[in-house]
């Protein structure tokens, strides 16, 4: 597969290692700065782009991909609030885009159990929830993308409904139907996410820690070799049962 980058950060260059690893070859990485007729020429040479760029610049990589008619796969956060009307651009244009806040699969299962485990010990008496993140502080946005996907995914798991609170209230109590999600920018840390059950006789803490980035362009690399022939705009979800339910020959 032929694959042009989008952003050449650290976690560009960490997919160019996973993706020349798996043997993948690298057509081209756009910087920021890149022109319309790089960009327009990096897309035409590759199957799928990878997008680990700016929240900001979203749209025109969408338009981008859409233009060429390449698979997208985005990894950049922060632009939630126009993933609707994206998705509907994609579906509408028969476009081939999947998205997700963290492309580690060992953080998606810890979110799947994470969230089951806390629904069973939320419906028993005198429990209470808070998750927290830490990350590197140059990150961009806060909380991270995939702090936000577990507090959602509680709140839609929840019998009794709760609101994740960011930030928390300085002048009052935290009120009784929300849940503290706190946010820590220390260092380089690559990425620490928590899930603090508190209950009256246990303390239970689920916790997932990236050891490098390379674990994150390890799933986008798979996520780009499985959206390539299909159309849709699509989740991360998708990829990890099939990851999950085959071995990979070695």
């Amino acid at each position: 597969m032929r694959i042009g980058l989008i952003g050449y950060g650290r976690m560009g260059q960490a997919i160019e290692r996973v993706a020349t690893a798996r043997g993948h070859e690298i057509v081209g990485a756009l910087h920021r700065d890149a022109s319309t007729i790089e960009r327009e020429a990096v897309a035409q040479q590759a199957d799928a782009l990878i997008d680990f760029s700016h929240a900001d610049a979203v749209p025109e990589h969408v338009n981008l991909a859409l233009r060429a008619g390449k698979s997208l796969v985005i990894g950049t956060t922060g632009w939630d609030a126009l993933r609707p009307d994206i998705e509907r651009q994609v579906r509408a244009a028969q476009g081939s885009v999947l998205y997700a806040p963290n492309f580690s699969i060992a953080v998606q299962v810890f979110l799947r159990h994470a969230v089951n485990l806390a629904a069973q010990l939320l419906q028993l008496d005198g429990w209470d929830v808070a998750i927290e993140e830490i990350h590197h502080r140059g990150k961009a946005d806060a909380p991270s993308g995939t702090a936000r996907a577990l507090a959602t995914r509680l709140q839609q798991t929840l019998s009794l409904p709760r609101e994740a609170a960011y930030p928390v209230p300085t002048d009052n109590r935290l009120p009784a139907n929300q849940f503290a999600v706190g946010v820590l920018r220390l260092g380089s840390e690559f990425g620490t996410h928590r899930l603090l059950l508190d209950g009256p006789y246990d303390w239970v803490e689920i916790t997932h820690r990236a050891k490098s980035r390379d674990g994150f362009a390890y799933g986008a690399v798979r996520a780009a070799e499985w959206l390539i022939g299909r159309t849709g705009f699509f989740s991360f979800q998708e990829v990890l049962n099939e990851i999950l339910a085959h071995k990979e020959e070695h």
